[in-house]
């Protein structure tokens, strides 16, 4: 299961909150935010990020990708600290832009941490608790190439959210709910080549 602490999605939120008063917000500072060892709200925060508005501004929804792709396969590797290159780090985005974001989505976070809790926990043992961690790893590798496509990253990136945000709270059912756009965009890929042969 998670090793992390299990954590209200509306904590995290304040957090970040607190860090975006200030003119930029560079990405260092989210992580001192939300805490070096928080790997899985380091997947969450640039996923939930890539979904709202503030994806509209060029190159957001590619580093988000990058960031989520990095943590997760440190995750994969069972890294305790994350670590990500100076570069990364580095970007910002401006203080009042992502506190707008925030406060736009704080309707739907405080109704996710109304609805979640621990269920169907078996889904968060081995060998299926490899299972997300694969997933968000391929989600955030191909962010940056769907950023050419209108909303498409937006929309890996809110399965990218909800897996991370099932592992963060023991939800199996927000689980298997987070899969359904995986299985459907799978069943679709596989009949164009079953298709073409």
């Amino acid at each position: 299961m998670p090793t992390e602490d299990h954590q209200k999605l509306g904590q995290i939120a304040d957090r970040i909150a607190q860090a975006a008063e200030r003119d930029r917000v560079s990405v260092a500072d989210v992580i001192d935010a939300v805490g070096h060892r928080s790997l899985l709200p380091l997947i969450l925060v640039p996923a939930l990020l890539a979904a709202t508005p503030l994806s509209g501004i060029p190159g957001v929804s590619a580093i988000c990708g990058v960031i989520i792709a990095l943590v997760a396969a440190q995750m994969l590797m069972s890294a305790q600290e994350v670590r990500l290159p100076g570069f990364i780090k580095r970007r910002s985005v401006r203080g009042k832009s992502l506190r707008e974001a925030l406060e736009k989505s704080r309707p739907v976070i405080d109704w996710i941490d109304r609805h979640t809790r621990h269920r169907l926990t078996v889904l968060f043992h081995r060998p299926m608790i490899w299972l997300p961690r694969i997933l968000c790893l391929i989600s955030g590798l191909a962010m940056p190439f769907l950023e050419v496509i209108p909303f498409s990253a937006s929309t890996v990136a809110i399965g990218v959210a909800c897996l991370s945000l099932s592992l963060l709270t023991c939800d199996g059912l927000l689980f298997l709910m987070a899969l359904v756009p995986y299985g459907v965009g799978a069943w679709l890929i596989g009949g164009q080549f079953l298709g073409q042969g």
